[in-house]
Order: structure tokens, then C-alpha cells, then sequence
């Protein structure tokens, strides 16, 4: 009796302080092999809480607080019953024995364990060395009529249908969600729509006038041919040069310059896509913008010459612009930031329009 507390008490001392009640929750040495990875552990008592099993060695302090993705095989009389709780490794009892704390004793596998552990209360279940036979009754108990009356026992049990629905949905939606989704690794940053002006040469920039008015030449390029090239302002209008661009700074062509802007105020997504992921965008995959405010944007990938030329030089992330419909991204969007999602649309995209819609 003294040793059954001890066992009690080490797997419920971790225990959230929300979970009920730690008195609630007995040891018993219902057998069951307990596996994580490719070793196993023979169990020495459970709960709904905890587990214990036989260390095969001396314990190693440092493994105390590693979580594992374990499974629980309970062996029956000609068949196997098998949960897949997620652990985490809480200390030892006498130094021959692990005890391990479920990370989430109420999760998906607390139906199949409850059971178990509420037949072998009732005498249900009997030990047959290392294996369990099964000596209940073979059909449910026919409901009292007093039972289906009482609203308390309809509340509960309509409290744990609707718990069931919304873990089985959740759980559907994250498994949907790693299937189809994958996030492009760099940011996204909306800008001011504007005309690029690029090089159309290789060579060095000599000349810059950040105050150019229309008319003026606005760059110049010393050629590696030995040209000296002069680009005109086509327009009175505002300038913001390409970031790290100053005189001296050698250039390739189409590489971009600078950007004018005229008197609207357009917004502009530019970014730089993997090779992959810009195939998948060609091949029908649907292209979002995650912004920073939480609104999820709709677009599509637009490629120009600039993409062609990265992807030619063998670049791993080439340049595209993303175009959303109309009104999706105004001038409060500017200097916003936002991830690219990609999604497959499996059956027809339906899937992908339900989500949207809810």
C-alpha cells in the first residue's frame, strides 16, 4: 500500500494544476509494452496521467524534461491494442524504474486509456504473465431508464460528443494544413508602385543625381566597352534609388537602377521565390500573401525578364511580382509585411474554399 502512494504521488507531481484532481488518478500494474523508437520498455504501473516503465540501465539525469512521441501496446488474448501518447521523462522510483508524465493527459489517445484502466478496476481484464484476457461481457449494458432521463447525464454526454467533434476537426485541420501548405523562407514587403529604369550594359556607375529634374540625365554608365552611357529623368517626378547603388558601383544588365514615381499612389509586391516554389505556382498551386495583420491576400505570380535572367544564371531565389485583384492592397498596405503560402488544391480546391469560408 505504502509503495502504491509513492508510485502515486511521483506521477502526479507534475500534473497541471487544471487537470482535475491528482487524487483521482491511481497506479495500477496493468501490463503493456511501452516503445520510443525502435526500444522498448516493460510497464510497470499506469494511470491516466503517467506511465512507469523498467529502466534497462543506470537513469541518466540529463533525459529528465526530454519529450518523446511514445506507444503504449496493451497485448490481449489474440489481438493488440496500441496509443500513441506524447511523454515527457519526470524522474525514476528506487533507480529502476522510469516514470514518464503525459504532456496532455485529456488528448486523443484518454478514450482508448480510460478504458483500459476502467475494465481492470472492474475486474474485467486478468493478467496472463506479460498479457491481458478479456473476461467482460461481449455487448453494452442496456440504459436504465432513470439514467436516460437524467438531464445531468445528457448534458455530459453531449459535452463529450461535441469535445470529440471539435478534437477530430482539429486534428483534421492540422494534418490538412502540413499536406498542403508550404511557406516560401523570404519576406515579402509591399511597396510604392513605380517605373524601374535599368542597366542596359555592363559596366560602372560614374554618375548619380538623386535631384534629377525631367530632362536631365539622371545616371551614367562607363561600359566595359568603353561607352559612356547617359540616362535621362523621362519625367518631373520623385526618385529612390536602388538599395545599395552609389557612384562607383559596377552593374550587369537589366539590374535595376533606380525607380520613379509619378503623382498616383499604386502599390507594388515584389519579391524573390525559390526555383521550387515558382514551379509549383506554374503548375496550379494557389499563391497567398500572409500579411502581417492577419488578412490573407490572394494573388498570382507574375514573371518578367529579370526572372528568366536569374533562373538562366542558375540562382536557387528569383525575382517576381505578386499581383492580388483589385482593392485587395491599397496605400496603407505600404511597408507592410507578409509571408508567401503556397496551397495545393487537392480535390478541385474545394477543400482550400471551405477553409476560406471559414
Amino acid at each position: 500500500m505504502t509503495e502504491q502512494k509513492k508510485i502515486e504521488a511521483e506521477a502526479q507531481a507534475n500534473i497541471p494544476v487544471d487537470f482535475v484532481y491528482d487524487t483521482e488518478h491511481p497506479v495500477l500494474p496493468v501490463p503493456f509494452t511501452l516503445s520510443i523508437g525502435e526500444q522498448k520498455f516493460q510497464g510497470t504501473g499506469l494511470s491516466i496521467t503517467a506511465a512507469f516503465v523498467k529502466a534497462p540501465g543506470q537513469f541518466d539525469p540529463a533525459l529528465l524534461g526530454t519529450r518523446f512521441v511514445t506507444k503504449l501496446q496493451f497485448d490481449f488474448d489474440g489481438f493488440t491494442v496500441a496509443i500513441y501518447p506524447e511523454c515527457q521523462v519526470a524522474g525514476t522510483r528506487d533507480g529502476d524504474e522510469i516514470a514518464l508524465q503525459f504532456i496532455d493527459p485529456t488528448g486523443p489517445h484518454l478514450p482508448q486509456l480510460r478504458y483500459i484502466l476502467n475494465s481492470y478496476i472492474a475486474g474485467d481484464f486478468v493478467t496472463m504473465g506479460a498479457m491481458l484476457g478479456y473476461t467482460g461481457p461481449t455487448k453494452p449494458k442496456a440504459p436504465k431508464e432513470k439514467a436516460a432521463e437524467d438531464p445531468r447525464r445528457r448534458l455530459k454526454s453531449l459535452g463529450t460528443a461535441v469535445l470529440s467533434g471539435v478534437l477530430i476537426l482539429a486534428a483534421a485541420n492540422v494534418l490538412v494544413t502540413r499536406y498542403v501548405t508550404k511557406f516560401e523562407p523570404r519576406p515579402v514587403i509591399v511597396e510604392r508602385a513605380g517605373t524601374e529604369m535599368r542597366a542596359t550594359a555592363a559596366g560602372q556607375v560614374a554618375y548619380l543625381n538623386a535631384n534629377a529634374r525631367q530632362g536631365e540625365v539622371v545616371f551614367t554608365i562607363n561600359s566595359n566597352s568603353g561607352d559612356v552611357l547617359n540616362f535621362q529623368l523621362p519625367c518631373d517626378c520623385q526618385i529612390a534609388l536602388a538599395d545599395g547603388l552609389v557612384e562607383g558601383a559596377t552593374v550587369l544588365p537589366i539590374d535595376p537602377i533606380l525607380t520613379f514615381f509619378d503623382n498616383t499612389v499604386g502599390v507594388r509586391v515584389r519579391t524573390q521565390m525559390s526555383v521550387e516554389g515558382l514551379a509549383k505556382a506554374m503548375d496550379g498551386e494557389r499563391v497567398y500573401l500572409d500579411m502581417a495583420d492577419g488578412r490573407s491576400v490572394p494573388v498570382r505570380v507574375v514573371v518578367s525578364s529579370a526572372t528568366n535572367a536569374s533562373a538562366l544564371r542558375g540562382e536557387l531565389y528569383v525575382p517576381v511580382d505578386l499581383v492580388a485583384e483589385e482593392g485587395a492592397l491599397g496605400p496603407a498596405d505600404i511597408g507592410q509585411t507578409a509571408r508567401v503560402r503556397l496551397a495545393k488544391p487537392i480535390l478541385g480546391g474545394a477543400l482550400l474554399d471551405l477553409k476560406e469560408m471559414l
